[in-house]
């Protein structure tokens, strides 16, 4: 359930601002890349956006996560190194 609060939630008030967007703005606009232009609505390039931050912050907290978990298991063998030292 909790990982539902952390994870589902948030992708669908995404998935439902996307839609709100989409049902609000019609229009396209164009869009430079580096390699050629598109015309795109507002929505689809704002969800595009939003899109991109949240797998950005997604992929920080899991360089974190693995960076304690490495961390974690280095002071466990620690203290059980330091535990065999004392007995």
């Amino acid at each position: 359930m909790l990982r539902f609060l952390f994870i589902g939630l948030p992708l669908l008030v995404l998935f439902l601002l996307a839609v709100g967007l989409g049902a609000l703005n019609k229009q396209a606009i164009p869009f430079d890349f580096m390699f050629g232009t598109v015309q795109l609505p507002v929505a689809v390039l704002a969800g595009l956006f939003v899109g991109f931050g949240f797998l950005v912050g997604l992929a920080s907290m899991f360089a974190k996560q693995v960076a304690l978990r490495n961390e974690n298991r280095k002071l466990r063998k620690q203290l059980v190194a330091r535990d065999n030292a004392d007995a």
